[in-house]
């Protein structure tokens, strides 16, 4: 039984598109994440969050002369301790042809359980191709938790100029207590990874969801930047109306960010709960959906001017 597939559209030579579907998931695979990458060589990689023993895979879709694509696992996570597990959003490459992507659990932080037993907390990792073939996996960073690190990192991951890395977590940060994954403590953080020597990265929180003074919570989606450095997000819950927001976060002169918040949803037929993040067009309006909300409740597309 198919559970889900990578489909190729493309325009016809009048009005319309043709559709292509390149491959479709097995059971072993159940379904697939949303939003395949594609190098310049029309290789397709796509996450796949129950693949392989259940942690989670990673596949690629390599394309034939014939116009077919042959499926190959390029790895399988492995889970806590020495591994993420469920890689629930989409990858992004770098110029060198490397994978980066986030895990909802694994890692090797323990206090994130389900039924009494550690799980992580989740993990960024990356993928590196190696010359011969194959992939070797490097897990960048550990999810630890509340109160001092987010945790269940949902969203994919965003490059800036200087190739530091930038995410979300829907959980963590400074609320304390200690609940059963998935419902892990705290209301999520956006974090930044940078690249220090030996291979090692170092994680800053920019920026730690709090519900107070309107703030939004349980960001679902990923961030984007303006031209000016700033970044710009949602939060599927919190708001002055408790259905989530869209943040902006400015970097200081003197270090820091400081978070501004540009709209509340769920007043009158308004959206509510946008899981997914924001597309930025050259002048600057932001453009999303919601999950819930408008006139019949099924959900909206929205966009925010400056």
């Amino acid at each position: 039984m198919a559970t889900g597939s990578v489909f190729e559209l493309t325009r016809g030579t009048g009005v319309g598109w043709q559709e292509e579907t390149l491959i479709n998931f097995h059971s072993a695979f159940y379904s697939a994440a949303p939003g395949p990458v594609v190098d310049s060589s029309g290789h397709v990689f796509q996450t796949v969050p129950e693949g392989g023993g259940g942690h989670g895979a990673v596949v690629e879709l390599t394309p034939q002369s014939d116009g077919k694509y042959i499926e190959t696992t390029i790895y399988t996570f492995a889970g806590y301790p020495n591994d993420g597990a469920l890689p629930g959003a989409a990858l992004i490459m770098d110029a060198a042809g490397n994978l980066y992507g986030t895990t909802e659990t694994g890692g090797s932080s323990g206090y994130c359980t389900s039924g009494g037993k550690p799980i992580g907390c989740g993990a960024v990792f990356e993928l590196q191709p190696v010359t011969g073939g194959g992939w070797k996996e490097i897990v960048l960073h550990s999810f630890m938790g509340s109160p001092n690190d987010g945790a269940t990192p949902t969203a994919p991951l965003m490059f800036d100029a200087a190739g530091n890395l930038y995410g979300t977590t829907s959980a963590g940060g400074p609320k304390l207590g200690k609940v059963e994954a998935p419902e892990a403590p705290g209301d999520g953080i956006v974090f930044e990874l940078s690249p220090a020597a030996g291979g090692l990265w170092n994680e800053t929180i920019i920026h730690e969801f709090t519900q107070s003074n309107g703030d939004g919570t349980k960001p679902q989606g990923g961030v984007v930047f303006d031209t000016q450095g700033n970044l710009y997000g949602t939060t599927s819950n919190g708001g002055a109306f408790t259905y989530g927001t869209v943040y902006e976060l400015s970097p200081s002169s003197g270090g820091g960010w400081t978070e501004s918040l540009l709209h509340s949803f769920g007043s009158g037929s308004d959206g509510q709960a946008p899981y997914s993040g924001l597309i930025r067009d050259g002048s600057g309006n932001l453009f999303g959906t919601t999950y819930r909300g408008g006139t019949a409740n099924f959900g909206t597309v929205f966009e925010v001017t400056p």
